[in-house]
């Protein structure tokens, strides 16, 4: 808005609380008392000062002091000398009451709150902070571990917050559901130090959101986790890196219960034809695949007469990329195995496009996974292996079977195969992923009835027993193939 321009001239309190805008624009009346000081009036007679004044780097900066009458002529003068004097030091007032108002604001906004602003921001690139990015969660995986851990400072003012508290919240956890033996929870503690402390950089303008823009607007004053000590490292029941493959003599004694129906007496509480937990570990065996891509798999993803499965698959972000990130569509060949696992269950053979081919007992997606874990560690007398170790020990027959390792990364299905052949990054966006010629060597194909092969005959020389002789006979169903070529075996 233009404003009128009057003479300078010393302001009085009887001058300010009489003056009356008649031009009709923005008055703006200098004091010649102290020097920058501007009363400002509105066409309505709003009065304001303000200080018109130049920092030591000679920017022009204009400071709202307060409004008439809250804040009186003598205030006005007060505050202005105070600003002169601070850029005389070479500060500047403006960031001085930036940094006031976020310490007051830290002092209202909750913890809570700061993670309703935050999950927006990060859910863009982090799927992590996406509500049902992982199967079963009705939040994002990462508000639940935080709030889970940090539930009794929730309703605190972020501005109240301080390292021993937060520490003492992290080494205090316990597991909400211990498992058998287990009294701690560091691995879930510092799951979500690891979730938070991104947060608190952001609303600090700290590391990586140090930069002017990146940070959160107004910068709160907020504990570095950094400093707080991750209760994982000494805890010599969590692994790092995972490893873990399953032995032949283990699967020898695992493979006979991945059936379907279920073994007698596996779950007592469920019926073995309700219980489809079982065969969908052998299929995550078969496939290489993710638990939650079996979990969601349904009747229309499968094409029987081309032997394919088409799935959703989670991909990694490249760091400083923005917008959503999406799940990849890929299209696997499934073994002559796997297709008769699937002609085998009454969800497939009778079910609607839209149904689930392993579903729960009561028609849901397939849940208490840990369940049948114990279950099969306990009839089987195996421990210490996860389901996921049954797709990196199926990748590691794979390989001991001489299966080039990009054909087993296209199995697998990461985001790039071929980073071990030594071709440029550029490869994948021209090595498409399409059969364009019906009678070339299908080498993915091959691979998965190579491991079938192997499977078949690790469940030939389990030596039937009273305890699974149901299952050794159910086990048959889906492998019954020609002579392995797993030169290991004898």
């Amino acid at each position: 808005m233009k404003h009128q321009p009057t003479a300078p001239r010393e302001l009085t309190d009887v001058f300010v609380r009489g003056f009356k805008n008649s031009f009709g624009k923005r008055v703006e009346i200098r004091d010649t008392k102290i020097t920058g000081l501007v009363l400002r009036v509105t066409p309505k007679d709003k009065k304001t000062f303000t200080l018109h004044t130049r920092l030591i780097t000679a920017e022009k900066v204009q400071i709202t002091l307060g409004s008439y009458p809250t804040t009186s002529l003598k205030d006005a003068r007060a505050f202005a000398m105070n600003h002169l004097a601070e850029i005389q030091r070479g500060h500047d007032p403006r960031q001085q009451a930036r940094s006031a108002k976020a310490a007051a604001e830290a002092l209202s906004l909750t913890f809570n709150a700061l993670l309703d602003e935050i999950e927006p921001i990060f859910a863009v690139t982090k799927s992590t902070w996406r509500a049902g990015s992982r199967f079963g969660r009705t939040k994002s995986e990462a508000r639940s571990a935080i709030e889970n851990v940090f539930q009794s400072l929730l309703g605190k003012p972020v501005g109240k917050l301080c390292l021993p508290d937060l520490s003492k919240a992290v080494r205090d956890y316990k597991p909400k559901r211990p498992r058998k033996g287990k009294t701690s929870a560091n691995g879930s503690a510092a799951r979500a130090l690891t979730y938070l402390r991104p947060v608190f950089d952001w609303a600090a303008h700290r590391g990586r959101f140090a930069k002017e823009g990146a940070g959160r607007d107004p910068k709160l004053h907020l504990p570095d986790l950094a400093q707080i000590h991750d209760p994982s490292i000494d805890d010599p029941t969590l692994e790092g890196k995972r490893e873990r493959v399953l032995s032949q003599d283990e699967l020898i004694r695992v493979m006979p219960l991945l059936v379907y129906p279920a073994p007698a007496g596996l779950r007592p509480e469920l019926e073995p034809c309700k219980d489809y937990g079982p065969v969908a570990f052998r299929f995550i065996l078969l496939t290489l695949s993710r638990r939650e891509e079996v979990t969601e798999a349904r009747r229309k993803d499968f094409d029987l007469q081309s032997g394919t499965w088409t799935k959703e698959v989670k991909t990694r972000r490249k760091p400083g990329s923005h917008g959503p990130a999406e799940r990849r569509i890929v299209t696997v060949p499934l073994s002559a195995s796997a297709i008769e696992l699937l002609l085998s269950l009454p969800s497939f053979v009778q079910g609607q496009p839209e149904d689930l081919v392993f579903p729960s007992s009561g028609g849901g997606l397939l849940c208490n996974w840990d369940r049948t874990q114990e279950a099969l560690n306990r009839l089987s007398a195996t421990s210490g292996w996860h389901r996921h170790d049954l797709r990196r020990t199926a990748a590691t027959i794979l390989k001991q079977l001489r299966v080039k390792p990009a054909v087993i990364d296209t199995l697998l299905c990461h985001l790039n195969p071929y980073n071990r052949e030594q071709v440029s990054s550029a490869a994948p966006a021209y090595l498409v992923d399409e059969k364009i010629l019906h009678d070339a060597v299908d080498q993915e194909r091959d691979a998965v009835n190579l491991l079938a092969d192997a499977l078949a005959k690790i469940c030939k020389r389990y030596p039937t027993s009273d305890l699974s002789k149901s299952a050794a006979t159910s086990s048959s169903l889906s492998l019954k193939r020609g002579p392995s070529p797993w030169a290991s075996f004898g």
